[in-house]
Parts: C-alpha cells; structure tokens; sequence
C-alpha cells in the first residue's frame, strides 16, 4: 500500500513555490518512501549505511548549503541527492550509487519532477562516488556533507560500524594496526571543499587525526625498524646491479615465451596439417586393408593429443581486470601488467599507480610480482610444451610400430 501511493500521481506534488520554483511536498514525500525503504529491506549487517547516516547526510547538506548561500531550488536538489544517494545499498554493496541513480529516478518521475532538476539531482548522487571530484558549490557540499562523520565525536563509533561492513559484504579483514592506518591515511589526505564545512567539522576532524595516529602508533611495535627496512641498500631501486638484472631476467623471460609459442605454434600446424593430408587417405586405403585402421587411429589420436597441448601451452591465462585498492596497499597486485587494470576507470588505475611509484617498497615489490608470475607462465608453457612433444614423438614411432606389426601380420 505504501508504494502504492508514493507512486501514484497525486495534484498536491505539482505544486509550485512560484516565489522560488521549489516543489513544497516533494521532500516529505521523498523522506517517507526512503525511509519505508531503508527501513524494510538493509538488513542487520548495514551498521554505518543506514537511515540515521541518510538523514545525518541529509541534514548536514541543507546546514552546509544554507551556509554557502545556495538558493532553494539547489538546497531541494541536495536533499533530494542526499536521502537518495545511498538508496542502492538496498540492492547491492559494491556500485551502490548507480542503482541509487535509478531508484531517485524512478521516484521523482513519478512525482512530476522536472527533467532538468531531476538530472541535477542525478548529477549529485553521481559525485558521492569516491573517484570522482566534485566541480559545481552544490557538489562539493554533498560530498562534504557525506564525509562530515570525520568530523563528527562519533567519529569512532561510526568507523566500527564500518568496519563490520567491510568484513560482512567485502570479506575485508583487517588487524587492529592495518585498519587505524588505512583510515589515518584517508583522514590525513581528505580536505573538505567548502569553507562551511572547514569552518563547522575542521576542528573535530584535527582531533579524530591526531586519535587516529596516536592508535596507529600504538600497534606499531618497531616503527624505526619499519623505517630502516625501507631504505634498505639492497633494494632494487636503489641499486643498479639488481636493476640490471631484473632487466635482464625480464628480458629473457619475454624471449622464452616468445619461443614457447613458435614451439606451439609449429606443433599446431604440423599436426594439422598430418590431419588434414592423412585423414581422407587413411579412410580410403583402410577400407581395402583393415589392418591400417589401428595404425591410422593412433596417428590421429597422437595429433589430435599433440594439438590439445600445444593449444593449452598458448591459451592466456584467465585475468580479472580489475585490482582493489586493498591489495594495492598491501603489495598484492602488479598494476605494470594489463590483466590488473584492463577492466579499470582510468581515475582508480592512476590512484593506484601513484599509490606504487610513491613508494619504493611497493614498487621493488611489484618488479619481483611482474618477475615472479611471468615465470610462473613461463613454466607451465613448457611443461605442457614438454607433453606434448612426447606425446608427439612416441605417437609416431608406436604408429610405425604398428602398421610395421600389423602390415606383418596382414602379410602372412
């Protein structure tokens, strides 16, 4: 019944503020019905994404607006953005914001919304996706008004509750220490955009920092150990040598792929091409002398055998695409190799990649991964190489041997 009548044009929602052009009813309207849907389907595990956090967004993007002298029409398009923008945590964890997209869509079209101002409130649920930079005051006030927890005294509690997300929908563990300096390292970077919210959250935000470095600290057992292994002489960015033979390996290893598959390449066509020649004339002569068919089916069998191999040694292994940011920070992935990325928005691919070149650890780190798995391949292109060259060699010479046996027998 209740989405019965959110979606049901009603007279009342088409009235117009002529003195502002706003729509009066369109915001009590929209906080029931997100409000009914936050409330029926997040489940328990949604700690931090849930009504409270909508409406504190919401309430902090009004404050915020009203404080940079935003006029109503853009006030109403930042409420309606905030208590829509996590609307796709409904649906799913991961990407939440286009399904939020979809969902404000839906509603304010039935409520006779404008295009134009439907598309603006689009525009800003859009701008609540990490990668992307606000442009426009009212941009920068919602993304100021959804980050505003990092100035907020419950700072700490919010981050539990997030923590617990990340472990239930991401499968995302963290130790006590990993988890205060991941955090310490977003706080430290972030920057509000607007004076409003510098002004407002800038104190508190100073003070959860410092609380976060102090916890940081506190699981760091030998912090000047860390440092001195980081500068390490024996790292391959500081040292020529090492970085002469990693080119070196690197090289080789690209040059033994490439003779891997001409191996495989030639095995491909020889087979085939026995195939091909000795198909139709071992049918014909082995219809008047039955004695070559076990011959000509363990020819067959060794080509066909041989071609399954070679196939394999070229086939490219299976890639993802894609790399968190996660396994960025822990050293986990390779962003020099293209099946990391491929799948990638250019604006996380260049996070990532100043995340590794700023930091020489993860960047000897990501040379030895790249040295590593191109081995890896390497080895497995030659073992099935290696089958299938004596699958090869002993097929013929058992198909030799027996056509010789059994052209013998044939004979006497």
């Amino acid at each position: 019944m209740l989405a019965t009548y959110f979606f049901r044009p009603q007279r009342h929602r088409k009235n117009i503020n002529m003195q502002t052009g706003t729509f009066p009813e369109i915001l009590t309207a929209a906080q029931e019905y997100v409000a009914a849907l936050l409330n029926d389907q997040l489940t328990s595990n949604h700690l931090y994404h849930d009504l409270q956090h909508t409406l504190r967004v919401c309430q902090m993007a009004r404050e915020l607006g009203a404080a940079e002298g935003l006029g109503e029409e853009d006030l109403e398009a930042l409420e309606l953005a905030a208590l829509f923008h996590d609307t796709g945590f409904t649906k799913t964890y991961e990407g939440h914001e286009a399904i939020s997209k979809l969902l404000a869509a839906q509603f304010l079209s039935t409520q006779a919304y404008p295009e134009e101002r439907l598309a603006q409130v689009l525009d800003l649920i859009e701008v609540t996706y990490p990668p992307k930079v606000p442009q426009t005051l009212p941009e920068k006030v919602l993304c100021d008004a959804d980050l505003s927890n990092l100035g907020h005294t419950a700072y700490f509690d919010y981050l539990q509750s997030l923590r617990h997300e990340w472990r239930f929908f991401l499968n995302q563990e963290y130790a006590d220490e990993e988890w205060f300096a991941l955090n310490y390292k977003f706080v430290k970077k972030h920057t509000f955009y607007t004076e409003a919210a510098q002004q407002r959250l800038g104190e508190q935000w100073n003070a959860n920092r410092k609380q976060l470095k102090k916890l940081r600290d506190s699981y760091r057992e030998a912090p000047a150990k860390q440092d001195k292994e980081q500068a390490l002489p024996g790292a391959i960015s500081n040292n020529k040598s090492a970085q002469t033979m990693f080119k070196t390996s690197l090289r080789n290893h690209l040059d033994l792929s490439a003779l891997a598959d001409n191996k495989a390449n030639i095995m491909l066509s020889v087979n085939a091409l026995i195939i091909t020649i000795a198909t139709p004339l071992a049918a014909s002569y082995v219809r008047h002398n039955t004695f070559a068919l076990i011959p000509a089916i363990l020819l067959l069998a060794t080509c066909l055998a041989s071609m399954i191999f070679a196939t394999l040694a070229t086939r490219p292994i299976k890639m993802k695409g894609e790399t968190s940011s996660h396994d960025i920070e822990q050293s986990k992935s390779n962003l020099f190799f293209f099946g990391n990325f491929f799948r990638m928005d250019y604006e996380r691919y260049e996070h990532g990649m100043l995340e590794v070149v700023r930091d020489n650890q993860k960047l000897d780190s990501s040379i030895m991964r790249d040295l590593y798995f191109l081995g890896k391949s390497l080895g497995r292109k030659y073992h099935q190489l290696r089958i299938c060259y004596t699958i090869f060699m002993w097929g013929i010479i058992i198909t030799v041997f027996a056509f010789a046996l059994t052209y013998n027998l044939a004979s006497n």
